[in-house]
This record gives structure tokens, sequence and C-alpha cells, in this order.
């Protein structure tokens, strides 16, 4: 990312991030949480330089969302008159450092806290650990940056050569021959997108209440998940979703229901011209079958790759991509209607993140573990999120209590879930 300077005049949000800026409701904002775990202690002058010098140089950090008065107008970026470090960067007044139970209380708590939306809307809130750490909690509102843009934050706060700058953009196949059938791949795909039914009544399907819980995971071997890919021929990422829909089987029989199957919405990256460290939008929402109710680990896992081939091939990631665009066009009155048909037809929210792949070092801090919340939108009360950061993956739940209010069960059936994988390939 490149440092800018001071808007000469207001600036009209992009269609893709006036789309995640409405998107927001009082039970869902539309905020993303990053919790950043170092080995030793982070002083608050050390991390107020590190922003000062790295962060505050990018406009959007020193702006707010002002909404035009006009019923079709779109949301303009404004510079804040009287920027103030001190009201984003904190250090959390607590007698003494935190145990982990009291740092779960204390993320969950945080994570309730609404954004101002007077400032420019992201939060570096600092807590000392016990054992001596640190831990930091990010808070950053979804039409400031993606995931990918945030990742590539994280590279920037990082002193140089700690590990920084081996994230590799996401690769783009070269055009090739064959687009009459790609056409009529992604016709067929539109057509399954506007005809997709609403998801069945479960334990995910509740009136929301907005009280937030959070939950993560410890770390899971990115190479573990490989070799279970590598065994049937598959893509992490589809490893990832057969643990979430093994974790959801277990988590419905736990807790006295049948299971069902249910979709998820997946952000991919969007075609785009902007590079992969532009702050903004760049991701859209693709729906994805969760056959939550097969009894058998590989025969879901296989059934989820199928399906992800097939979303592959229908070009559904372009369409969505091209809909949020157009959803950011339209009045946020319609829009929010748009969102709300959508988001009856899923239950959950999955997202995937690969981080650096080497450990970094912030303000001269090793960097630990990285968990990241990707918040829900619109009526959706479950947000699961797996980030890849030093070889490993850690998964970071967060769900709207009146859908569930234990989220740790969740993340002990994941974990579960994974198990069972690897026993049928014959690891473990």
């Amino acid at each position: 990312m490149t440092a800018e300077g001071t808007s000469e005049r207001p600036e009209r949000l992009s269609p893709a991030d006036a789309a995640r800026w409405h998107m927001g409701t009082p039970a869902n904002p539309m905020v993303i949480g990053a919790l950043l775990l170092f080995d030793r202690r982070l002083t608050l002058g050390a991390l107020e330089a590190l922003v000062r010098d790295k962060l505050v140089p990018h406009r959007r950090f020193r702006q707010h969302v002002v909404e035009s008065r006009h019923r079709f107008g779109a949301p303009r970026w404004v510079d804040d008159p009287g920027f103030d470090l001190h009201e984003h960067v904190r250090k959390l007044d607590r007698p003494g450092p935190v145990d982990p139970p009291a740092l779960l209380r204390l993320v969950t708590e945080r994570m309730n806290a609404p954004l101002p939306l007077d400032r420019s809307p992201w939060t570096f809130e600092l807590v000392d650990l016990l054992p001596p750490g640190s831990a930091l909690l990010v808070r950053i509102h979804h039409c400031i940056a993606d995931g990918r843009a945030l990742v590539a934050l994280l590279e920037e706060l990082a002193d140089e050569g700690s590990g920084a700058g081996d994230q590799q953009s996401p690769s783009r196949k070269p055009a090739h021959a064959g687009r009459r059938s790609r056409f009529f791949g992604q016709l067929a795909g539109l057509l399954r997108l506007f005809t997709r039914s609403g998801d069945p009544a479960s334990l995910l399907r509740h009136p929301l209440n907005g009280r937030k819980c959070v939950a993560w995971s410890e770390a899971i071997p990115l190479d573990a998940i490989k070799a279970i890919a590598a065994a049937h021929g598959h893509h992490v990422a589809e490893v990832l979703l057969a643990g979430v829909a093994g974790a959801l089987d277990r988590y419905a029989r736990e807790h006295g229901q049948v299971p069902r199957s249910v979709h998820a919405l997946l952000p991919v990256a969007a075609a785009s011209e902007a590079s992969a460290g532009e702050l903004g939008n760049h991701y859209a929402s693709v729906f994805v079958s969760l056959p939550v109710a097969v009894d058998d680990p590989q025969v879901r896992l296989a059934a989820i790759a199928r399906d992800m081939a097939a979303l592959r091939s229908g070009g559904q990631s372009r369409m969505a991509g091209s809909l949020m665009r157009v959803a950011g066009r339209v009045a946020p009155g319609i829009e929010r209607r748009a969102l709300r048909w959508g988001a009856r037809r899923a239950s959950l929210i999955v997202s995937s993140l690969a981080g650096p792949k080497m450990p970094l070092q912030i303000a001269r801090q090793p960097l630990g573990a990285v968990v990241i919340w990707a918040p829900a939108a619109a009526t959706i009360g479950l947000s699961v999120t797996l980030f890849g950061y030093a070889g490993a993956i850690r998964l970071g739940v967060l769900t709207d209590s009146a859908v569930i209010d234990r989220p740790q069960e969740l993340v002990a059936a994941f974990q579960a879930a994974i198990d069972e994988l690897r026993r049928g390939t014959g690891d473990g």
C-alpha cells in the first residue's frame, strides 16, 4: 500500500465499499475483528509510533463516512477535522495482566462496543497478558478494507526482514479458448443464484438479539490440512469447509437436533484492477452447499469438492462481484432489501484467508498468533473465519448469542471433525 495525503474534496465510496457500509445493522455491524497475540510485552508508546508512521499516512484512517442528503446519493469519505491518534490507539484499563479466560471475556466485551460514526471507524486496543505477553485487538469497519487488504496491512506494520513481503497475490489464470462453454456455465450459475430457495429452519436460523460471542481455536498445523487434501486430490479450502460442515453436524447432534444441510456465503477474490494490497473491498461472496446431513466425513468432503468445482466453472464470483457493485450504486433502502433476500438463503459466513507464511515481528516483538473474525451480514448469526499464519491455521468464531451462545463448543466440534478427516486418510 502507498501512503496518501489529505483529500481536497469529499470522495465517493466505491460501489463495493458503499455496499459494505450499508450492510451494517444494529444486530450485525460490519466490523472486522483481529486479535494479535505477542510472545512478549508490546508497549503503548511503541504501538502509537508504529501506527503513526505506517497507518496514519493512509488517508482512509483519517476519514469517516458521511451519507448523502439525497435518497440516491452515494456516501462519501470526509476528512476528520480534529483527528486524534489517541482516540483510536489506547491501552485498555485493567487492574493487571489478564489470563486466557479473562482475555476471552474482554474480547467479547470489546467486540460488542460500537465504533463511533463521527470519526474514522477503527481502533487498536492493547492489553497485557499473563503469562507475560500482549494482546492487540484491532477492530475496523469493512468499508475501509477487506481481508486481502488487511493481510497486506499486517505485513506493512511488520518490521523489515521479519517475514513480511512473502505473501503472494492471488494468481489469475490466463484467458483461454472456450468462451462459449464458459458463457453457458455462467448463465447456469446465474439461474441457480436467483432460483435458490431459503435455508431450512435450524439452530442457525433465529431472530438476532445483537449480542456477540467470540471464540477461537488453538493452532492447527497447515501441513495436516494439506495432507488430508492431497490424500484425495482436493483443495485445502474444501477440507476446511468439510471441517465446518462436520462441526455443524456434531453441534446439532450434541444439542438434540437432527443435522440439516445448509448454505454458507463464502467470500472469494473478485476480478479487479486493484492490487492485492490496496485498501477497499475486492471480494464477493458466493453460495456454497454444506452437506451437514451427510454422515460420512469422506462423502461429505467429496460432495463439497464437486460443489466448489461447479462454482468455479460457473463464474459465480464474477457475477457476485458485479451484483455487489450494482448494490453499492442503488439507494440504501433497496440495497438492504436485496441483502435480506440473500441472507435468507444462507445460514452462515465462512471466510478463509492466507496470511504471512513466515513469523512476523511488530515493533520488535514476535507475533505469535493471529485470529480473525469476519462479520456476518443482515439476518445471519454465525461467521467462521479460518486464517493461516506461519504454518498454522486458527479458527475464529463470531456468533449472535440468540443463535449460538457458547461458540467454544463449535470450535471443539471443528477440531474433532478435522481429526476425523485425518483418521479417514490413515494419518493419526
